[in-house]
């Protein structure tokens, strides 16, 4: 695999807890963040919630496996498209 296949993995991988991760937020919070309790014991925010640590997790084990050179090239591309 190639390191341009190896960004686009990561960049969908990010996507998707991005996306997961807005989706949380809609669910508003207290003052201090916190996302109310009744609001965290129903269905719709226990299942999204579900998703956004899965697509953390599976980001957190994609970059976890990469070795240091590659996180390098990685880093290099994504300020060469900024």
């Amino acid at each position: 695999m190639d390191i341009k296949d190896l960004y686009n993995q990561r960049e969908a991988l990010q996507l998707l807890v991005n996306k997961t991760s807005d989706q949380l937020n809609t669910y508003g919070s207290k003052l201090n963040g916190l996302v109310p309790d009744d609001v965290r014991n129903t269905d719709d925010y226990k299942r999204d919630y579900k998703a956004y640590k899965q697509a953390f997790g599976n980001l957190q084990e994609f970059n976890k496996n990469l070795s240091r050179s590659q996180k390098i090239e990685l880093r290099n591309i994504k300020r060469q498209l900024k």
